[in-house]
């Protein structure tokens, strides 16, 4: 009986240590980086948006100037906040881990929609791509770049 107890319990912890290790791969990790970016970018948390970006990040917005680092990235997401009736929100659909560990890039896709001049609701869909880089145990935005899927406006 006592080696069964002994395998039993060699055996639970063994499994545990398999379902911990399987709940924080990397992937899982840039995954949920990526969904709690959205999730405090679509509630227009300026400052926590832009926490999650490295100091010496680059975010390519269309139609609108490289923003680099910190201060740039936080003009560029006020004027993205300062939109009436701003509804920004997107979904991960694919990441990837270098075999390093220390970058990662994620794709997806995303809706958005606001208040236009005219008092018309303006919406918009399209992709992104963001590559991320370990910063201890969390990730960091280093370059995002993302395109609407509608045809240019004439």
């Amino acid at each position: 009986m006592t080696k069964y107890l002994k395998a039993t319990v060699l055996a639970t912890l063994f499994l545990a240590t398999l379902g911990a290790r399987a709940a924080t791969k990397p992937e899982d990790a840039v995954r949920k980086a990526d969904q709690d970016w959205a999730r405090v970018f679509g509630a227009k948390q300026l400052d926590a948006s832009v926490d999650v970006c490295a100091s010496t990040a680059r975010i390519l917005a269309p139609n609108a100037p490289l923003a680099q680092g910190h201060e740039q990235i936080k003009k560029l997401f006020a004027g993205f906040f300062s939109l009436p009736e701003l509804k920004i929100t997107w979904q991960t659909d694919d990441v990837r881990v270098a075999k390093s560990g220390e970058l990662a890039y994620s794709t997806g896709h995303y809706q958005m929609s606001f208040t236009g001049p005219n008092g018309r609701t303006i919406e918009d869909h399209g992709k992104y791509a963001t590559v991320w880089e370990k910063s201890g145990s969390d990730w960091k935005v280093v370059v995002d770049v993302f395109n609407s899927d509608l045809p240019a406006a004439p």
